[in-house]
C-alpha cells in the first residue's frame, strides 16, 4: 500500500485527537458530533488497512457503503445544526430525509451492497458542497462581525469545501477512467488523497484555532 495512504490515515487521527479537545472545553453539540464522525471515520479507515494488510482481503467496498450512510447524513444534520436561514434549513431538512431512501434504493436495487456506489459518492459531495456554499451565504449576508480565524467551522467548511471540489469530478468520472484509462484514475487518486489530508489538517485546525490564536494574541 502506498506511504500517501498511512499519512492519510494519519492525519484522520490527528484531527479526532485534536477534536476531542470539544469536550474538554465544552464546544457545542455539532462540534462534539463532529468528533465523533472523526473517530468513525478513523476506526473505518483503520480497519480497512488492517484487513487488506493481514487477510489481504480487497473488497471493502461494503464498509464504505455503510459508512457513506452515516458520513453524509451527518454532515447534513451539522450543517442544519449551524444555519439560521430557514430556506437552506428546508433543504438540509429535505436531504436528512431523502438521502437514506436514495441510499437504501442504490445500495439494494441498484448496485448491490459490495459493489462500489458512484451514486451515494457523487449525490454526497455535491450537496455537501452546496451546504458549504450555503454555510458561506450565512456568514457573508450576517449583520455582525465574525471573526472567522476563530471559528472552528468556517475551517472544517473551507477543508470540506477544498476537498469535494475535487471529489466530486473525480467521482463523477472514475467509472470512465476505470474503464478506459486506468493509469489516469490512479494518479488522480493520489491528488485526491492529498487533497484528503489537506482537508483533515483544517479539520484539526479548527479545532484548535481558539487555542492557537488565544496564545498568539497574549
Amino acid at each position: 500500500m502506498p506511504i500517501i495512504y498511512y499519512i492519510y490515515v494519519g492525519s484522520i487521527a490527528i484531527a479526532f485527537i485534536s477534536s476531542l479537545i470539544s469536550f474538554r472545553l465544552d464546544y457545542p453539540f455539532h462540534l462534539k458530533l463532529f468528533s465523533i464522525l472523526l473517530g468513525l471515520t478513523f476506526v473505518v479507515e483503520f480497519f480497512v488497512t488492517f484487513i487488506e494488510k493481514k487477510f489481504h482481503y480487497k473488497n471493502n467496498y461494503w464498509i464504505y457503503n455503510a459508512f457513506t450512510l452515516v458520513e453524509f447524513w451527518v454532515y447534513a444534520y451539522w450543517y442544519y445544526s449551524i444555519t439560521t436561514i430557514k430556506n437552506l434549513k428546508k433543504v438540509m431538512l429535505f436531504f436528512l430525509f431523502a438521502f437514506p431512501v436514495f441510499w437504501f434504493i442504490t445500495v439494494f436495487f441498484v448496485f448491490g451492497f459490495n459493489v462500489w456506489n458512484s451514486y451515494v459518492i457523487i449525490v454526497g459531495s455535491f450537496f455537501s458542497i452546496v451546504f458549504v456554499a450555503s454555510y458561506y451565504y450565512q456568514l457573508i449576508s450576517s449583520p455582525s462581525l465574525t471573526v472567522l480565524r476563530l471559528q472552528p467551522e468556517f475551517w472544517i467548511a473551507t477543508g470540506m469545501l477544498i476537498f469535494y471540489l475535487g471529489a466530486l469530478p473525480y467521482f463523477g468520472m472514475l467509472n470512465f477512467l476505470m474503464k478506459n484509462h486506468m493509469s489516469v484514475a490512479v494518479t488522480l487518486l493520489t491528488v485526491l488523497i492529498t487533497l484528503d489530508i489537506f482537508m483533515y489538517l483544517l479539520f484539526s485546525y479548527g479545532f484548535l484555532c481558539q487555542i492557537i490564536n488565544t496564545k498568539k494574541s497574549s
